[in-house]
């Protein structure tokens, strides 16, 4: 004889439906706390990787032009361009000559000045390769390209400011009257 109470059938249980609400509601501040914080990120990450490609001179100028202007500009510029590559080269060697006779020990410092002064005459050199480019760029723009220009670069500079741009005091002491 069975009875009919005594029937193995599985029981089934649910969460309380209070349960079920909480759980749903957790669920959906979870996501807007990591959609805003995403949000925050994605708004809030910087320039994007290749906005620093573009450096905010002449040369970097010239590259932003439509393609049949910039080829223009890059034939014109050829033999200024392709004098600049040895001078790169002599410049990165003579700062690394200089950080070895900064760290070298014992410190020498007849080597160190003397790689300073080897350092500073290949960054003169390039420098003045570069001015050559710059020159040779600017003679072959327009007058409205030398005008857009000035508002190019100042949209184009890095937020943070340059050391050369801060004032003439140093540290502590007071700033000098106007």
């Amino acid at each position: 004889m069975t009875e009919a109470g005594s029937s193995k059938a599985p029981v089934v249980r649910r969460a309380p439906r209070w349960l079920l609400v909480v759980l749903f509601a957790s669920l959906a501040v979870n996501l807007v706390i990591v959609g805003s914080v995403a949000g925050a990120v994605w708004r809030h990450r910087g320039p994007p990787a290749w906005a620093g490609v573009v450096i905010p001179n002449l040369l970097g100028y010239a590259s932003t032009f439509p393609p049949e202007r910039r080829r223009q500009i890059w034939e014109l510029t050829r033999d200024e361009r392709s004098r600049i590559r040895p001078f790169r080269r002599e410049v990165r060697a003579a700062r690394e000559e200089t950080i070895k006779a900064l760290v070298a020990e014992p410190f020498d410092r007849q080597r160190f000045l003397a790689a300073q002064a080897k350092q500073a005459e290949a960054e003169n050199r390039a420098r003045v390769a570069v001015q050559d480019l710059y020159l040779k760029i600017a003679d072959n723009l327009t007058a409205d390209e030398r005008q857009a220009f000035a508002h190019w670069r100042d949209h184009r500079r890095a937020p943070i400011r340059n050391l050369l741009d801060e004032p003439d005091h140093q540290a502590g002491e007071p700033p000098a009257p106007r």
